[in-house]
């Protein structure tokens, strides 16, 4: 399952573009508190916000989209080794992921130790502070949230990875219409367990809100088998999209298309409550997003020109950093707030203030720690092999890192592509 890399695949800047829109939604769902009346009112607007939580699902469509577009070659197979896929896949989360976490420690003392939130098992506390850092808090969803809440997804995108080298190119050997197949069964797995768990309660599958608790609830919103259906619908339409023909890439209907299926998305997130929550977050838009991803990626109509732009572009990069810590930053701001004898701010303003804070701080985040780490571990996981002995191999690493963290960031990569 090896094959070349050599030939790099454009780019998809729109997709970048769309993950800054996917975390922003997770961000102001989770920032609707800020806003008296936000998480209650019934307008259109509020609506999408109160529905923030699917760009969780968004990701994970996203992510089967990217990865089958970057390695999976014609035939099926891997573009690469299996060690070089998962080592990449590492070097791109992990670094930020593991600096999320620190940064978020001192909350998880908090509500374990010092002010516990609910009946708190010393046990409990002592599996999640070992399971969060190996990425396996959502196989014990009881715990998936206690350290760093949204950092559950990155758990399930770590299975998803194991998998995908199977998964992917068993996908890709398939026909157009056995993927299509594939993808209509895989939406079957997304709407059968919350029905299935529906149909064992009294209240039915719509008495389930986000704030709804319970083991078998848990299970539902952030178990790995339960998304991994998103992933394979991402992985089937990134396939699909490799084989578009020369039709898809010039023809005005894709154009329209994008814009249709982006309009019906806003559409169906204004009307999200009169959808079963746990069908939502579970994945029921996967098809529709998938369908938005693929005529974005065509990079034809109004919307892939907007999300192709460099301000987009940029929090698009950003976005990553801006998922993993927006949470524990606003447990910072509201007791420095405090601290400082500052009265709260307007609802609206107070919202801005705190969202435009986070962004501030992923942007440095993504300059100072995942873009600097990432190269880092790239060129170290390159020059293992060299033959070179360790103690020569360090000290590059460490001449490269000094050069790299001392330079503009537009430079960094051009300086290790020129000592790689």
């Amino acid at each position: 399952m090896t094959g070349s890399t050599s030939i790099r695949r454009p780019t998809l800047p729109a997709l970048t573009g769309l993950r800054a829109i996917a975390a922003l939604l997770v961000v102001l769902f989770h920032y609707k508190h800020f806003v008296p009346g936000l998480a209650q009112s019934a307008s259109s607007a509020a609506r999408i916000v109160q529905a923030g939580y699917v760009g969780v699902s968004l990701f994970f469509v996203l992510s089967g989209f990217i990865l089958a577009y970057t390695y999976l070659d014609s035939n099926g197979g891997m573009r690469g080794s299996l060690s070089d896929f998962w080592f990449a896949r590492f070097a791109r989360v992990y670094p930020v992921y593991f600096v999320a976490l620190l940064i978020a420690l001192p909350i998880f003392i908090d509500i374990t130790f010092v002010h516990p939130v609910g009946v708190m098992k010393l046990a409990d506390t002592l599996r999640t502070a070992t399971v969060t850092p190996l990425l396996l808090q959502g196989w014990t969803p009881k715990r998936a949230w206690m350290w760093n809440g949204p950092g559950w997804s990155l758990s399930a995108e770590a299975f998803f990875y194991l998998l995908f080298p199977l998964f992917g190119a068993a996908i890709a050997k398939r026909s157009a219409k056995k993927i299509l197949m594939i993808a209509v069964v895989a939406f079957g797995f997304i709407i059968m367990p919350p029905l299935v768990y529906g149909f064992s309660r009294a209240a039915g599958v719509w008495g389930v809100t986000p704030s709804t608790y319970g083991p078998w609830v848990a299970f539902l919103k952030f178990s790995p088998l339960v998304h991994f259906p998103q992933f394979v619908i991402g992985i089937a339409t990134g396939v699909l999209f490799l084989r578009r023909g020369e039709q898809d890439r010039q023809s005005k209907f894709t154009s329209l298309l994008a814009v249709a299926s982006f309009a019906v998305s806003v559409a169906v997130l204004a009307m999200s409550h009169r959808l079963p929550y746990l069908m939502l977050q579970g994945g029921l838009l996967a098809p529709m997003f998938a369908v938005v991803i693929y005529t974005l990626a065509c990079g034809r109509g109004i919307v892939a020109s907007v999300l192709s732009t460099p301000p987009a572009i940029r929090l698009g990069e950003a976005s990553y950093a801006l998922y993993l810590i927006h949470m524990p930053l606003t447990w910072y701001l509201a007791i420095g707030r405090k601290a400082a004898g500052m009265p709260a701010p307007n609802a609206w303003l107070g919202l801005s203030v705190y969202v435009t804070i986070a962004m501030a701080v992923s942007f440095a985040l993504y300059y100072v720690v995942e873009r600097p780490a990432r190269a880092k571990l790239q060129y170290w996981y390159r020059e293992r092999g060299t033959g070179l002995p360790y103690a020569v191999q360090v000290k590059r690493l460490a001449e490269v890192a000094v050069r790299v963290l001392t330079s503009n960031p537009r430079n960094a990569m051009s300086i290790i592509r020129a000592d790689g």
